[in-house]
């Protein structure tokens, strides 16, 4: 397959074309990918410009600058991006970037990727048999989180015990399980009981897997089987569950409501309807009257969903229609939003004014709580913890980018692709294994010198209350939270960490926090020998643990050698070797670090490398 650019609208040959082709190695990058630029200056031909456009001609307008297209280089096809950097009369300087840093969904939002959603019968029993399973049994879980978020002083959340999935021994049936969020009466009317915040929270690898799986590869790798990562869980501060409050609704009806109106007997007659929303479980009383002056032809129907749940007829003694029905709306129908409907029929006649000089209209219509306020007057929220697990609202506001770049970071990963499968191993120093022989290139006086890095510190967020130490290094080792940080040190941001344990009324599990700009991991591989769902926090990723996980990799970029030559060789034996060959040169073993392949010819580049030896 030869070398090309391909676009919707053209096709440009690259063979015989004097380009250069620059390479770097990701890892030595803070990104995944490589990217590839590719300028040379292109002479139009007649085909060119009768299908791109008269480029050649000084007074054509509208002309693209940047168009989409498929770089076929090497027998590889990338995606990329074609650009005219310069138009003159006869050429154009072009410029091609392909083999992109991200992956066409790397700025998703991870709650735009196609997570898990799916109706369980009760959520309650549903997290009970959830726990005692780990990934990948599951794709998500339910551990035990403190949280400080909320006053149990507070009307709404006094049964609360500061704790999301909550889950303890039942006195009753002796086992453990998920306290329900419930309305019970008292003396004073309808109380709210919220005891329970029920959050999945999914877990790492699955939502790699899916992002992935999402931008068209499988993943496969030492990722899958990473013992610090696989039971780890993503924690989003932001709010999973939803709350509905008993709210007082008061409407008036006037006459210009009427419709389908008829005249019956010398009398005009009509109809109106008001529709309610009920929003919050409990009991309601739903109250008012209708003008009907004294006919005794009007009837108020009251419906729910539809539903009559009472017809009401006006005598001819009365000027008004009164109507007094209590209903009560269940926590799984509240979830629904039950549609209260009040249709009347009957005489149209005129808006009452009051003594105040105020239109109150042909009709009043009150809905009621009857339930329990705060001292304040105020609607006390009942939690919904609903039927299904909505996993795209439980995981961070950021995108799948930044989650792959934190892993990488966190645990050193490579990420590369071999047709339609990702590829994430970690990157290991091994001094036994037989690099590829590249002596044939060899110069007599390469350029050596010590690696341009002289310090690297590596930075986790600053939370208050945690202790989440950065880690300096130096050809001589490392030290946990260096004081003063040399100006030439170059630093490396790790965006995530582990929620702290906590102790709290004698159990020690996670604290949730609300670190938005974060990624939160939980660690969680079910229950433990007590049967909770408990949280734990096992090292790896923190501290001196995370220090010694990476240490080979920073201390040999500190103490090892830069090497720079050219060469020319034959396009065809060049391309058994890719940017992340281990080659051998020099008597020393070497990391290709980047290249340019500078086309001389058909059959030969001219090639600049740079290495760091190991």
């Amino acid at each position: 397959m030869k070398d090309k650019v391909v676009t919707e609208k053209f096709e440009i040959p690259l063979s015989g074309l004097e380009t250069n082709f620059t390479e770097e190695n990701p890892r030595f990058k803070d990104s995944i990918w490589t990217k590839y630029t590719l300028p040379f200056k292109f002479f139009y031909d007649r085909n060119f410009l009768s299908t791109a456009g008269h480029y050649s001609s000084i007074i054509s307008a509208e002309l693209e600058k940047k168009y989409k297209c498929s770089h076929v280089f090497e027998g590889k096809i990338m995606k990329g991006e074609l650009q005219f950097t310069k138009i003159r009369k006869k050429y154009a300087v072009i410029q091609i970037d392909s083999g992109f840093e991200e992956l066409p969904n790397f700025e998703k939002k991870i709650k735009e990727l196609p997570l898990e959603y799916k109706m369980v019968n009760d959520i309650y029993a549903h997290a009970n048999e959830i726990v005692s399973k780990k990934y990948p049994e599951t794709n998500y879980n339910f551990p035990k989180l403190y949280t400080s978020e909320f006053d149990l002083e507070s009307e709404a959340w006094k049964y609360f015990n500061s704790f999301i999935n909550e889950r303890k021994l039942n006195p009753l049936t002796n086992t453990k399980e998920f306290p329900k969020n419930e309305i019970q009466e008292n003396s004073n009317g309808w109380d709210v009981v919220n005891k329970n915040i029920l959050h999945p929270l999914p877990y790492l690898l699955h939502v790699l897997k899916v992002g992935f799986q999402d931008a068209g590869f499988i993943l496969t790798g030492d990722i899958l089987e990473d013992p610090v990562l696989k039971q780890r869980l993503l924690f989003s501060a932001e709010q999973y569950y939803t709350t509905g409050e008993q709210n007082y609704q008061k409407s008036l009806v006037f006459v210009n409501e009427f419709y389908d109106n008829e005249v019956v007997a010398g009398n005009i007659f009509g109809r109106w309807i008001k529709k309610f929303k009920i929003d919050a479980p409990g009991k309601y009383r739903i109250i008012g009257r209708c003008f009907t002056n004294n006919d005794g032809n009007s009837v108020l129907s009251i419906k729910r969903d539809g539903v009559i749940l009472s017809t009401i007829g006006s005598g001819t003694t009365q000027a008004f229609l009164n109507f007094d029905q209590v209903i009560e709306v269940g926590i799984d129908d509240a979830e629904d939003k039950p549609e209260i409907t009040l249709e009347f029929f009957g005489r149209v006649s005129y808006d009452l004014i009051d003594v105040e000089g105020v239109n109150t209209g042909v009709a009043d219509i009150k809905i009621n709580p009857m339930r329990q306020n705060t001292a304040a007057g105020d609607a006390i929220p009942f939690v919904f913890n609903f039927n299904r697990v909505d996993l795209k609202r439980a995981v961070p506001d950021m995108t799948f980018g930044e989650l792959v770049n934190f892993i990488k970071n966190v645990r050193n990963y490579d990420l590369s692709f071999e047709n339609n499968t990702a590829v994430m191993n970690r990157i290991i120093i091994d001094k036994t294994k037989e690099p590829e022989d590249f002596r044939d290139t060899e110069v007599e006086d390469p350029d050596r010198s010590r690696n341009d890095k002289t310090y690297f510190n590596i930075k986790f967020p600053e939370v208050e209350g945690v202790d989440l130490p950065s880690v300096f290094f130096d050809e001589n080792g490392y030290e946990l939270n260096k004081k003063e940080v040399p100006k030439d040190t170059t630093e490396i941001q790790i965006n995530g960490f582990c929620l702290p344990l906590f102790d709290f009324r004698s159990v020690r599990t996670a604290r949730a926090l609300s670190e938005s700009n974060s990624f939160m991991l939980v660690y969680y591989d079910g229950l433990d020998n007590n049967g909770d769902n408990h949280a734990k926090n096992p090292d790896g990723l923190h501290g001196i643990a995370f220090a010694e996980s990476v240490k080979d990799w920073f201390l040999n970029r500190l103490r090892n050698w830069t090497f720079k030559w050219s060469f020319k060789i034959l396009k065809s034996k060049l391309r058994k070797y890719n940017i992340r060959s281990e080659i051998y040169a020099y008597n020393k073993k070497h990391w290709i670090k980047s290249w340019v392949k500078n086309s001389e010819s058909d059959q030969y580049y001219m090639v600049d490398i740079e290495t760091e030896t190991y």
